[in-house]
């Protein structure tokens, strides 16, 4: 487990430094863009690749039905390892367990539990808040005068709202206000409630990381210049939206908190700055855009196709193995009565069992067809039923995940020297022969 915490760690500090790059390179670009970067970084924090290396392997890729397993006739034969008699062995000592490991995951959980706390208690403050605030005359009704001494802000996920000061309205112009409000539903259509309240989540389980913390700052600043780029561009003059931003900032800065998705988050001179005095932000362009596409799928399918590829050669193996320790295997044959039971197949370490078969159904099991699709005729094929057990001389792997393809030998062998029947596939017999029953 620590070994695995150890690897996404690193893992995701490298997939940061390659976001930082690349935001680095787009610095002439649009804020948004960089904000998404960043939040792919953050959200990589609860992702790792093993999780997508397992979905991969959990997905696979499928055991072609025509393939047959390869025995060998010989097996190679293992080196016999040996002790020199001048040697002697003592036992070791135990050692007493570490305290270590339980006294940091104490750490981890006191501080984890505190920024959770601190979380939820934010979280649920902005609620109140919003439920206690009332509708602002002649505004939309995502907006909210509040009495309280707040910040404009935006409060809740689900259905957010601005909340507004009374204390302030009379203090802003009306472009200014305009420009105010543009800033925070711009938030709004931006979902950056949701989006803060992800990373937040990310802080609280990572927060031993600084990079996590790192990450945070750059969301937030560039979450506001984002706000700040849409709002010039829907047509607000620069000059009156800074000073809107200015009175906002004299009449609310000892209410500011760090986390609110509100008008003074940021850094406010270098927002002041871009705000009078940058150029519109270049646009993306097809070639940028494309490449970050093709690059965000990469990282996610990379790991994904690993994993199924891994999990598909470990299947085959799998599959080879257990098919040569069943053809090696003692065969014991029992006629019973029929009964509406259907087949069924238990496999333990030394044994595998077929209950309740018919031919025409042991054929099929094998190799991965419906009973209609093996041709033949006659009763022999339908009507005994079978109990089938055989006793391997090498344990079965994974016995609980046992493929009917590896039944395939098994079941050749059994029928050609019990029944004297052969199986064609695709009018080429599978050996050993006997009489015919064909499967296609």
């Amino acid at each position: 487990m620590i070994r695995a915490l150890i690897d996404h760690l690193w893992q995701s500090t490298l997939f940061c430094g390659a976001i930082w790059s690349i935001t680095l390179a787009l610095r002439s670009n649009s804020a948004a863009v960089r904000h998404g970067l960043w939040l792919l970084a953050s959200v990589k924090f609860l992702v790792p690749f093993s999780a997508l290396y397992l979905a991969g392997a959990a997905a696979g890729l499928a055991t072609p039905v025509g393939s047959q397993p390869t025995f060998f006739g010989a097996a190679m034969q293992a080196a016999t390892p040996m002790i020199s008699p001048s040697l002697t062995l003592s036992a070791a000592q135990p050692q007493a367990p570490s305290l270590l490991l339980p006294a940091l995951l104490c750490l981890w959980g006191l501080v984890a539990c505190g920024l959770a706390w601190r979380w939820l208690r934010g979280w649920l403050a902005a609620e109140l808040l919003s439920r206690a605030a009332r509708p602002a005359p002649g505004a939309l009704p995502d907006a909210r005068i509040t009495d309280e001494d707040v910040e404009p802000s935006v409060a809740r996920v689900i259905h957010p709202v601005v909340l507004l000061p009374s204390a302030l309205l009379g203090r802003l112009s009306c472009s200014q206000l305009e420009a105010v409000m543009a800033h925070e539903r711009a938030h709004i259509a931006r979902h950056d409630n949701l989006k803060a309240h992800l990373h937040r989540l990310v802080e609280t389980l990572f927060w031993f990381h600084p990079l996590v913390w790192f990450i945070g700052r750059q969301l937030l600043e560039e979450r506001e210049r984002a706000c700040d780029e849409a709002v010039i561009e829907r047509g607000h003059d620069p000059g009156e939206y800074a000073a809107g931003i200015l009175a906002v900032c004299r009449h609310c800065a000892t209410v500011h908190t760090r986390h609110a998705v509100a008008a003074l988050a940021g850094d406010l001179t270098t927002r002041i700055r871009n705000i009078l005095g940058s150029r519109p932000p270049l646009a993306l362009g097809f070639i940028k855009a494309f490449l970050l596409s093709m690059c965000t799928v990469f990282v996610a399918a990379v790991p994904f196709a690993a994993g199924a590829m891994d999990h598909a050669l470990h299947r085959q193996e799998l599959l080879a193995n257990n098919s040569r320790a069943l053809w090696e295997a003692d065969i014991l044959v029992k006629p019973v009565a029929g009964s509406g039971e259907r087949m069924r197949v238990y496999a333990t370490g030394n044994e595998v069992t077929i209950r309740n078969t018919s031919l025409r159904e042991l054929v099929a099991v094998a190799y991965g067809v419906h009973s209609w699709q093996v041709e033949g005729s006659g009763e022999w094929l339908d009507s005994p039923r079978y109990d089938i057990r055989a006793l391997v001389p090498v344990a079965v792997n994974e016995p609980e995940d046992l493929h009917p393809f590896a039944l395939r030998g098994l079941v050749n062998k059994l029928l050609a020297s019990r029944f004297d029947l052969e199986i064609y596939v695709n009018q080429e017999c599978q050996g050993p022969c006997g009489r015919t029953a064909r499967e296609y």
